[in-house]
């Protein structure tokens, strides 16, 4: 990677990575949350199917922040310097930083999983994921030119 500028197959990587997580959880959106308490393999997949999600785009940020040169002692902040380097949007940036502190979550198991947030993240927040990786990709392309 030379300094100042990304290093494209690690950000492809990633952002494979992330796309597969999000098609195999997609096959699990869309049941009650009933369904989702009632079955521990199903919580086990779906949490790690979102951490994967999370770590994959956790990545990418901080990966493009020291590529700019920049600053990101943690992985929400990490997010915000996307916005400020105009990777994402500003908007995105402030919606999508929570993902930071989820992962923890997810990751290191602090006082338990809320089962509902899981269920809500699967069933609405798999969009923003989405939209992550497409800005992501919008200022490659930009980035190249």
């Amino acid at each position: 990677m030379s300094p100042g500028q990304p290093d494209a197959v690690v950000v492809q990587r990633h952002l494979l990575a992330l796309d597969t997580a999000i098609q195999r959880l997609r096959r699990h959106a869309g049941r009650p949350l009933a369904s989702l308490l009632a079955d521990v393999d199903e919580q086990w997949t779906v949490e790690r199917g979102l951490q994967l999600c999370a770590q994959n785009a956790l990545d990418i940020a901080t990966h493009l922040a020291a590529s700019a040169g920049r600053d990101a002692p943690d992985y929400a902040t990490a997010i915000d310097v996307l916005s400020e380097i105009g990777v994402v949007t500003a908007d995105f940036a402030q919606r999508f930083r929570g993902v930071a502190g989820f992962r923890n979550v997810l990751v290191h198991g602090y006082i338990g999983t809320d089962l509902g947030r899981v269920h809500a993240l699967l069933n609405t927040g798999l969009d923003d994921f989405v939209e992550f990786a497409r800005q992501v990709e919008s200022y490659l392309k930009r980035s190249a030119a």
